[in-house]
């Protein structure tokens, strides 16, 4: 009987590691001007160019496995992805720059990553109103665990220096409404089936993300 539990925590615990998602406001090591949506097999070059060098090439399956052709010991799905979603079949990268169709990612969890510029025409950039008003109306957001009490306040306008009309206590499920710089107006149904509208401050001065889309 033990080892059957063992073996079903161990099974559990695969699961829970097929996908990947930030959840804690330092998950993602690199700020940037938002994502970009990659397909198998991505191709990292040098130069916006497809003529440039090709730094690194990225396979994937949607079932946890990934391969790089070029840095094959840094290759593993949690150290690759910003998110992850076999359900959803999405995977992101932090985009860091944008030129003429074409976007430089990063891997984001390893201490040295690779960087490269990758085609547009293949993969989808968004920046932060884009990403957050079609994946976060599609799928709903979640607040990081570790955030301050005063990161989860809501304001009547998209600055501190208004009324605020609330703040988010247990969320059952977060919506935006409408994005502006580093504020979403959000529609909360908090713990009691509060419903509470308001705007949220989503990103810090530094970059630093305080929420995410619910892919999971």
């Amino acid at each position: 009987m033990k080892k059957f539990v063992i073996v079903f925590l161990i099974f559990l615990n695969c699961i829970a590691l097929a996908d990947v998602m930030p959840y804690y406001i330092n998950s993602l090591r690199r700020n940037g001007i938002g994502f970009t949506s990659i397909q198998s097999p991505l191709v990292m070059r040098r130069t916006p160019s497809n003529d440039g060098e090709i730094l690194e090439t990225l396979n994937f399956d949607f079932k946890g496995q990934a391969n790089c052709l070029i840095n094959k010991s840094r290759c593993s799905v949690d150290e690759i992805f910003a998110a992850y979603s076999e359900k959803n079949k999405i995977a992101l990268l932090t985009t860091i720059d944008e030129s003429e169709n074409w976007s430089l990612v990063c891997f984001n969890q390893t201490q040295n990553p690779v960087c490269g510029w990758v085609d547009e025409k293949v993969n989808k950039y968004y920046n932060w109103t884009d990403f957050f008003n079609m994946y976060g109306k599609k799928y709903g957001l979640y607040l990081f665990k570790d955030l301050q009490k005063a990161d989860k306040v809501l304001f009547g306008a998209p600055m501190k220096q208004t009324n605020t009309t609330g703040s988010i206590e247990m969320p059952k499920k977060i919506i935006p409404w409408l994005v502006r710089g580093n504020w979403v107006l959000v529609k909360v149904v908090d713990f009691g089936a509060q419903n509470k509208t308001g705007w949220l401050n989503y990103r810090d001065d530094r970059g630093k993300l305080k929420l995410f889309v619910k892919f999971d």
